[in-house]
């Protein structure tokens, strides 16, 4: 019997030239780095925004709060909307949106209340970033290329926060937040124009063999695997840590440990740097040393980074610059390099329960 012209058919992914995956990799990881120093440059203006508002760190820090909040309620839809009108027109449009988010927040925020509200619009639109990308590298690359344009993808979220924690506070502090904010604005349009400009969706992905399951259907899957909720548990807790963390800790650093807003925003893209390498290093050696044991070695990484963080939770003010970026080096390597790692942990799963879900 001769094939059907479904399985007949190469993917997209298969019939591509291999350098034009790679040039779609460098817009992938270029637009995320670009939503990245948006986003994540929040988290660096924060102490700007206790200042020029009058409020105290926990009301200021509120727009890490909202960002992330509308960042959440939104993922869900935004990928519905991608799957319908695929990921070039979204992710285009929804990095204007974050550019527009920032431009109202420069020219308009005159209180805590107004930069919420565009807070909560930049989140809102930031959603698309990581479902378009993806969905751009299952697109295009084959399974054997995957796993490596995913960690160049998700190095590009340090690099782009080490560039804003690099640039931000400096403008800040020169020219006041509007102009950073400015500058954020300025990124995520660039970001956007190179995804819409640069990036092509080609024809649809034939040939697909796994049937994607329903969400009672995934769920059901995932919860009979032992270690999914351990996995589960341990990923939300690390989210929240590397968020509190980046939100919080160049202030502590600049006024709990006395190095001042500058020196502390220089470290702190300092831990991002160290993040990068880290997400490419940790699920390589738990590949090659603990292959099976891959939930074990995130929980080991996890107590790390929570060793590191409180070493610097009770570095005294004044305490030797030196020991305080030995700290943050450990720091970067396991709390900002444990993504990719928590990730893999599916591999070591039955296939049967490595499932997708299209809603």
């Amino acid at each position: 019997m001769a094939p059907s012209p479904a399985a007949a058919a190469p993917t997209l992914a298969e019939a591509a030239p291999r350098p034009y995956i790679w040039a779609v990799l460098a817009v992938a990881v270029a637009t995320q780095a670009a939503g990245s120093v948006v986003a994540q440059g929040v988290y660096v203006l924060v102490p700007f925004w206790r200042d020029a508002f009058g409020v105290s760190l926990a009301s200021a820090s509120l727009a890490v709060t909202v960002m992330n909040g509308a960042q959440i309620a939104t993922m869900f839809a935004l990928g519905r909307v991608i799957d319908r009108h695929g990921e070039r027109r979204v992710v285009g449009l929804a990095m204007l949106g974050m550019a527009l988010a920032m431009a109202a927040a420069a020219a308009f925020a005159d209180g805590l209340p107004a930069l919420l509200l565009c807070m909560a619009f930049l989140g809102a639109t930031y959603a698309a970033v990581q479902p378009g990308g993806t969905r751009a590298i299952m697109r295009w690359f084959p399974p054997r290329h995957r796993g490596l344009a995913t960690g160049f993808r998700q190095a590009a979220v340090p690099f782009g926060t080490m560039v804003a924690a690099a640039l931000l506070p400096l403008l800040a502090i020169r020219h006041g937040w509007h102009a950073a904010a400015w500058a954020g604005a300025g990124a995520s349009l660039l970001g956007a124009l190179l995804f819409w400009g640069l990036y092509r969706e080609g024809g649809e992905v034939a040939g697909k063999a796994d049937q994607p399951l329903p969400l009672r259907a995934l769920i059901r899957a995932m919860g009979q695997e032992p270690s999914f909720w351990p996995v589960l548990r341990l990923g939300i807790t690390m989210s929240a840590f590397q968020f509190t963390l980046t939100a919080h800790v160049i202030g502590f650093m600049a006024e709990g440990l006395g190095l001042g807003l500058v020196t502390a925003a220089s470290l702190f893209a300092g831990v991002q740097l160290v993040g990068i390498p880290g997400r490419v290093l940790l699920p390589w050696l738990s590949d090659r040393l603990r292959p099976e044991r891959r939930v074990q070695s995130f929980g080991i990484v996890s107590l790390l980074g929570a060793a590191a963080a409180a070493a610097l939770a009770v570095m005294p003010t004044g305490a030797p610059l030196p020991v305080i970026a030995a700290i943050l080096v450990v720091l970067g390597l396991f709390g900002i390099g444990w993504f990719p790692l928590g990730a893999t942990t599916t591999q070591s799963w039955p296939r049967s329960r490595r499932c997708r879900y299209t809603p």
